[in-house]
């Protein structure tokens, strides 16, 4: 395949601005063709970005743009019908977290891609974050990694406020937006080889309290507690031979030495002027694109439904409890 790819974009919201900004940093990429339901969304970051074509859905961007792989970019509740449409072009998909509100919906999708052969990449972005990869070299250069904490608070309360969201999406919060903090358990840690859950469903029907413990393959230890009703952020602390790392917020990091100095971690320049982790995922993703192994941390549907999964167990801790978390 040519060095240069064309690409099309499916979805003109703010998180279609945020991945057009990071291709414009990627050498060889080339936007060829948006399409969206609104019509004149696209028209408006078409102008914005330069795309010489405005398409009303996906076979008319196919039609008339002929790109060589695709970014599907619609909202959650849209993400499975669309994607299971782009993978009938056969073309390379790039496809934004959550892979869809359930288990059930992420296999599915996998599935349909390994039956079709379409090859996937799935936007957490954050597996992408110079500043993890930073962290990940620390450790690294003092031994194996020993422990990771993740704290996964979620501000349900006001997302619920805020009222931009449907009812479906708020249901499955656990796997529409913390799956974020939930993936970069296996992003860190390797595969999950074996985890303990315990959880409360205060409010939320699938669960708003959670706490695990989990041995991972790497021969890690790890902990994941998440309490969506209470103030408090993202949190990742790892933990090594004589070296702490620890990232609040995710986006900035600190690592203490044994001595108990502590050392920044600034993002590398390539990071700064997009979305954190957008850059460098949209890089991988043009590998993919060209034919070449976009390599480690990509995952395709399979991985992401992995991680779902992950999230599957977490929310299973509550089946049995009642609401309002007691005996």
């Amino acid at each position: 395949m040519k060095d240069a790819v064309r690409l099309g974009v499916v979805g003109a919201g703010n998180i279609a601005v945020k991945h057009l900004e990071a291709l414009q940093g990627v050498a060889g990429a080339s936007v060829v063709g948006i399409a969206s339901r609104t019509r004149a969304k696209a028209e408006a970051l078409a102008d914005r970005f330069g795309i010489p074509c405005v398409a009303d859905d996906l076979d008319g961007l196919m039609r008339e743009a002929r790109p060589d792989g695709l970014l599907i970019l619609v909202s959650v509740s849209s993400i499975g019908a669309v994607a299971r449409q782009a993978m009938q072009t056969g073309l390379p998909l790039f496809i934004e977290k959550p892979t869809g509100l359930s288990p059930e919906e992420s296999a599915e999708l996998a599935r349909l891609a390994g039956e079709l052969g379409v090859r996937s990449m799935v936007g957490y972005n954050r597996r992408y974050y110079s500043v993890f990869h930073e962290g990940i070299e620390v450790i690294r250069r003092h031994g194996p990694l020993l422990g990771l904490l993740i704290e996964g608070h979620e501000r349900i309360d006001a997302v619920r406020a805020a009222g931009r969201q449907p009812d479906a999406v708020l249901h499955g919060w656990i796997y529409a937006n913390a799956t974020h903090t939930i993936d970069l358990l296996r992003f860190f840690g390797g595969e999950v080889d074996e985890i303990h859950c315990l959880a409360h469903r205060r409010r939320e029907p699938l669960g708003d309290q959670f706490a695990a413990i989990m041995n991972f393959d790497s021969g890690a230890l790890g902990e994941y507690s998440a309490h969506w009703l209470s103030p408090g952020g993202w949190r990742v602390v790892l933990s090594g031979q004589g070296v702490t790392v620890e990232f609040k917020p995710l986006e900035a990091g600190v690592w203490t030495d044994a001595k108990g100095q502590r050392h920044e971690i600034a993002p590398s320049e390539s990071d700064q002027p997009f979305k954190p982790g957008f850059h460098g995922q949209m890089a991988a993703f043009c590998r993919l694109v060209r034919g070449e192994d976009p390599g480690w941390p990509a995952q395709d549907l399979a991985g992401a439904h992995r991680t779902m999964q992950l999230a599957a167990r977490m929310t299973a801790a509550v089946a049995d409890r009642p609401e309002g978390g007691g005996k």
